[in-house]
Protein backbone atom coordinates (compact mmCIF):
# COMPACT_ATOMS: atom_id res chain seq x y z
CA UNK A 1 0.00 0.00 0.00
CA UNK A 2 1.62 3.39 -0.85
CA UNK A 3 1.45 5.59 2.50
CA UNK A 4 2.45 8.69 0.64
CA UNK A 5 -1.34 9.75 -0.06
CA UNK A 6 -2.37 9.13 3.68
CA UNK A 7 0.47 10.99 4.53
CA UNK A 8 -0.08 14.03 2.21
CA UNK A 9 -3.75 14.30 3.27
CA UNK A 10 -2.88 13.98 7.32
CA UNK A 11 -0.84 17.01 6.36
CA UNK A 12 -3.34 19.26 4.60
CA UNK A 13 -6.17 18.29 7.11
CA UNK A 14 -3.67 19.82 10.22
CA UNK A 15 -2.13 22.43 8.20
CA UNK A 16 -5.35 23.26 7.34
CA UNK A 17 -6.93 23.41 10.52
CA UNK A 18 -3.49 25.47 11.89
CA UNK A 19 -4.15 27.84 9.06
CA UNK A 20 -7.73 28.74 9.78
CA UNK A 21 -7.27 29.01 13.29
CA UNK A 22 -4.46 31.18 13.45
CA UNK A 23 -4.89 32.29 16.55
CA UNK A 24 -4.35 28.81 18.05
CA UNK A 25 -0.96 28.32 15.51
CA UNK A 26 0.10 31.98 17.64
CA UNK A 27 -0.29 30.59 20.63
CA UNK A 28 1.44 27.02 19.96
CA UNK A 29 4.25 29.19 18.78
CA UNK A 30 3.77 31.55 22.04
CA UNK A 31 3.90 28.18 24.53
CA UNK A 32 7.36 28.05 25.28
CA UNK A 33 8.30 30.85 26.03
CA UNK A 34 4.78 31.60 27.78
CA UNK A 35 5.88 28.13 30.20
CA UNK A 36 9.42 29.56 30.64
CA UNK A 37 8.90 32.82 31.33
CA UNK A 38 5.64 32.25 34.22
CA UNK A 39 7.96 29.14 35.60
CA UNK A 40 10.86 31.92 35.91
CA UNK A 41 8.59 34.97 37.46
CA UNK A 42 7.18 32.40 39.92
CA UNK A 43 10.39 30.51 40.49
CA UNK A 44 12.28 34.36 40.91
CA UNK A 45 10.21 35.07 43.94
CA UNK A 46 11.47 32.69 46.07
CA UNK A 47 14.94 32.32 44.99
CA UNK A 48 17.67 33.93 42.30
CA UNK A 49 18.10 33.05 38.68
CA UNK A 50 22.05 32.88 39.57
CA UNK A 51 21.32 30.12 42.16
CA UNK A 52 19.50 27.97 40.04
CA UNK A 53 22.25 28.50 37.49
CA UNK A 54 24.41 27.61 40.63
CA UNK A 55 22.74 24.33 41.81
CA UNK A 56 21.68 22.98 38.57
CA UNK A 57 24.83 23.95 36.50
CA UNK A 58 22.35 25.40 33.20
CA UNK A 59 20.76 28.40 32.55
CA UNK A 60 17.58 28.59 33.33
CA UNK A 61 16.20 30.50 30.44
CA UNK A 62 17.76 27.79 28.50
CA UNK A 63 16.50 24.71 30.71
CA UNK A 64 12.87 25.90 30.86
CA UNK A 65 12.29 26.48 27.25
CA UNK A 66 14.12 23.02 26.98
CA UNK A 67 11.64 21.73 29.29
CA UNK A 68 8.42 23.77 27.85
CA UNK A 69 9.79 22.61 23.98
CA UNK A 70 9.88 18.95 25.18
CA UNK A 71 6.36 19.21 26.91
CA UNK A 72 4.71 20.41 23.62
CA UNK A 73 6.85 18.22 21.49
CA UNK A 74 5.27 15.40 23.60
CA UNK A 75 2.07 16.41 23.88
CA UNK A 76 1.46 18.03 19.79
CA UNK A 77 2.79 14.61 18.58
CA UNK A 78 0.65 12.30 21.40
CA UNK A 79 -2.78 14.16 21.83
CA UNK A 80 -3.86 13.37 18.12
CA UNK A 81 -3.21 10.00 18.44
CA UNK A 82 -4.57 9.62 21.89
CA UNK A 83 -7.81 11.59 20.94
CA UNK A 84 -8.69 10.55 17.44
CA UNK A 85 -10.30 6.87 17.50
CA UNK A 86 -12.28 8.51 21.03
CA UNK A 87 -13.39 11.58 18.81
CA UNK A 88 -14.17 9.19 16.12
CA UNK A 89 -16.34 6.89 17.99
CA UNK A 90 -18.54 9.43 20.06
CA UNK A 91 -19.38 10.90 17.18
CA UNK A 92 -20.09 7.69 15.71
CA UNK A 93 -17.60 7.51 12.33
CA UNK A 94 -15.37 4.79 14.04
CA UNK A 95 -17.09 2.02 12.48
CA UNK A 96 -16.32 3.94 8.91
CA UNK A 97 -12.99 4.43 9.49
CA UNK A 98 -12.51 0.80 10.58
CA UNK A 99 -14.17 -0.49 7.80
CA UNK A 100 -12.34 1.58 4.79
CA UNK A 101 -9.43 -0.13 3.06
CA UNK A 102 -6.57 1.54 5.39
CA UNK A 103 -6.00 -0.20 8.17
CA UNK A 104 -6.24 1.18 11.17
CA UNK A 105 -3.30 0.47 12.85
CA UNK A 106 -1.50 2.29 9.51
CA UNK A 107 -3.59 5.56 10.07
CA UNK A 108 -2.70 5.58 13.61
CA UNK A 109 1.18 5.18 12.84
CA UNK A 110 0.79 8.02 9.97
CA UNK A 111 -1.07 10.89 12.31
CA UNK A 112 1.68 11.76 14.43
CA UNK A 113 3.93 12.31 11.10
CA UNK A 114 2.35 16.06 10.05
CA UNK A 115 2.76 17.08 14.00
CA UNK A 116 6.20 15.84 14.38
CA UNK A 117 7.20 18.54 10.89
CA UNK A 118 5.19 21.16 12.99
CA UNK A 119 7.10 20.58 15.89
CA UNK A 120 10.91 20.42 14.10
CA UNK A 121 9.08 23.99 12.61
CA UNK A 122 8.57 25.58 15.86
CA UNK A 123 11.94 23.87 17.35
CA UNK A 124 13.60 27.19 15.29
CA UNK A 125 11.61 30.00 16.87
CA UNK A 126 11.83 28.58 19.93
CA UNK A 127 14.93 26.25 20.81
CA UNK A 128 17.62 27.81 17.96
CA UNK A 129 16.91 31.65 18.85
CA UNK A 130 17.50 31.48 22.51
CA UNK A 131 20.31 29.04 22.66
CA UNK A 132 22.18 30.51 20.09
CA UNK A 133 21.99 34.24 21.39
CA UNK A 134 23.08 32.80 25.14
CA UNK A 135 25.81 30.25 23.80
CA UNK A 136 26.31 31.13 20.43
CA UNK A 137 27.36 28.26 17.30
CA UNK A 138 27.31 25.99 20.39
CA UNK A 139 24.19 26.69 21.30
CA UNK A 140 22.71 26.55 17.82
CA UNK A 141 24.11 22.82 17.69
CA UNK A 142 22.79 21.84 21.40
CA UNK A 143 19.56 23.26 20.13
CA UNK A 144 19.36 20.68 16.99
CA UNK A 145 20.32 18.35 19.32
CA UNK A 146 17.64 18.30 21.58
CA UNK A 147 14.91 19.24 19.11
CA UNK A 148 15.92 15.81 17.44
CA UNK A 149 15.40 14.16 21.11
CA UNK A 150 11.91 15.54 21.69
CA UNK A 151 10.53 14.44 18.07
CA UNK A 152 12.38 11.26 19.42
CA UNK A 153 10.47 11.30 22.71
CA UNK A 154 7.34 12.14 20.93
CA UNK A 155 7.20 9.25 18.34
CA UNK A 156 8.24 6.64 20.99
CA UNK A 157 5.41 7.29 23.23
CA UNK A 158 2.65 7.95 20.12
CA UNK A 159 3.46 5.05 18.59
CA UNK A 160 2.49 1.92 20.50
CA UNK A 161 2.33 2.76 24.50
CA UNK A 162 -0.09 5.59 23.53
CA UNK A 163 -2.25 2.79 21.40
CA UNK A 164 -2.44 0.50 24.51
CA UNK A 165 -3.65 3.28 26.45
CA UNK A 166 -6.54 4.53 24.49
CA UNK A 167 -7.20 0.90 23.57
CA UNK A 168 -7.70 -0.14 27.50
CA UNK A 169 -9.55 3.28 28.04
CA UNK A 170 -12.08 2.56 25.53
CA UNK A 171 -12.75 -0.73 26.50
CA UNK A 172 -13.41 0.25 29.51
CA UNK A 173 -15.73 2.85 28.62
CA UNK A 174 -15.49 6.85 30.59
CA UNK A 175 -12.80 7.11 27.74
CA UNK A 176 -12.84 11.12 28.05
CA UNK A 177 -12.89 11.12 31.85
CA UNK A 178 -10.08 8.30 31.84
CA UNK A 179 -7.70 9.58 29.69
CA UNK A 180 -8.06 13.50 31.29
CA UNK A 181 -6.24 11.74 34.32
CA UNK A 182 -3.77 9.51 32.81
CA UNK A 183 -2.52 12.80 30.18
CA UNK A 184 -1.20 14.94 32.98
CA UNK A 185 -0.16 12.03 34.79
CA UNK A 186 1.89 11.29 32.02
CA UNK A 187 3.55 14.19 31.67
CA UNK A 188 4.50 13.95 35.61
CA UNK A 189 5.88 10.58 35.08
CA UNK A 190 7.86 11.50 32.15
CA UNK A 191 9.95 13.73 34.33
CA UNK A 192 9.73 17.08 32.03
CA UNK A 193 9.57 19.38 34.60
CA UNK A 194 10.38 17.80 37.76
CA UNK A 195 13.52 15.40 37.31
CA UNK A 196 13.23 12.06 37.72
CA UNK A 197 16.00 11.63 40.22
CA UNK A 198 13.85 13.46 42.28
CA UNK A 199 10.84 11.03 42.45
CA UNK A 200 9.65 8.64 45.10
CA UNK A 201 10.77 4.88 44.10
CA UNK A 202 7.04 4.36 43.49
CA UNK A 203 6.62 6.90 40.99
CA UNK A 204 10.41 6.29 39.36
CA UNK A 205 9.73 2.99 38.51
CA UNK A 206 6.58 3.37 36.41
CA UNK A 207 8.36 6.31 34.77
CA UNK A 208 10.77 3.84 33.66
CA UNK A 209 8.27 1.75 32.03
CA UNK A 210 7.60 4.91 29.67
CA UNK A 211 9.91 5.04 26.84
CA UNK A 212 9.99 8.83 26.82
CA UNK A 213 11.40 9.14 29.91
CA UNK A 214 14.53 8.09 29.37
CA UNK A 215 14.93 10.49 26.16
CA UNK A 216 13.58 13.27 28.42
CA UNK A 217 16.41 12.29 30.88
CA UNK A 218 19.06 12.42 28.22
CA UNK A 219 18.08 15.62 27.39
CA UNK A 220 18.42 17.09 30.90
CA UNK A 221 21.95 15.19 30.80
CA UNK A 222 22.38 16.60 27.58
CA UNK A 223 21.57 20.33 29.15
CA UNK A 224 23.99 20.22 32.43
CA UNK A 225 26.42 18.44 30.50
CA UNK A 226 26.78 21.20 28.40
CA UNK A 227 25.30 19.69 24.81
CA UNK A 228 28.61 17.07 24.96
CA UNK A 229 27.06 14.41 27.32
CA UNK A 230 29.10 10.64 27.72
CA UNK A 231 28.38 7.87 24.62
CA UNK A 232 27.67 5.54 27.25
CA UNK A 233 24.66 7.45 28.57
CA UNK A 234 23.40 8.11 25.25
CA UNK A 235 23.75 4.85 24.27
CA UNK A 236 21.80 3.27 27.00
CA UNK A 237 18.88 5.81 27.13
CA UNK A 238 18.12 5.62 24.05
CA UNK A 239 18.32 1.64 24.12
CA UNK A 240 16.30 1.73 26.90
CA UNK A 241 13.90 4.22 25.36
CA UNK A 242 13.82 2.03 21.78
CA UNK A 243 13.66 -1.08 23.42
CA UNK A 244 10.68 -0.10 26.03
CA UNK A 245 8.81 0.90 22.29
CA UNK A 246 9.43 -1.95 20.54
CA UNK A 247 8.24 -4.48 23.88
CA UNK A 248 5.08 -1.94 23.92
CA UNK A 249 4.45 -3.04 19.81
CA UNK A 250 3.35 -6.57 19.76
CA UNK A 251 0.57 -5.55 22.89
CA UNK A 252 -0.24 -2.10 21.33
CA UNK A 253 -1.30 -4.09 17.90
CA UNK A 254 -3.35 -6.90 19.86
CA UNK A 255 -5.38 -4.19 21.84
CA UNK A 256 -5.82 -2.17 19.27
CA UNK A 257 -6.87 -5.62 16.56
CA UNK A 258 -9.20 -6.23 19.15
CA UNK A 259 -10.90 -2.83 19.62
CA UNK A 260 -10.84 -2.21 16.07
CA UNK A 261 -13.36 -6.32 15.72
CA UNK A 262 -15.46 -5.07 18.91
CA UNK A 263 -16.31 -1.75 17.37
CA UNK A 264 -17.00 -3.31 14.25
CA UNK A 265 -19.34 -5.79 15.85
CA UNK A 266 -21.72 -2.85 17.78
CA UNK A 267 -21.77 -0.91 14.63
CA UNK A 268 -22.95 2.75 13.99
CA UNK A 269 -24.20 4.47 16.03
CA UNK A 270 -27.70 5.94 16.15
Amino acid sequence: MNVLPLIKSEMLLVYGELLRRRQALFTYVAYPYIMTFFIIFVGSSVGSLENFEVRVGVNPFLFFIAASFNFLAILGIVDDVLWSPIYDDNIGTLPYVLSSTTPWFLRLLIIPIPRLVLTIILGFTSLVPLFTYFEGVEGFLTSLLLMGLACLAGLLLSTFAIFLACSVSMVMGESWRLLNIVRPLMMILLGIYYPRVLMHFTIRVISYLLPSSHIVDLTLYTLVGGGTPEVLTVLTMLGLGIALAIAYGPLSYGSTKSLEMKKLREGVKT
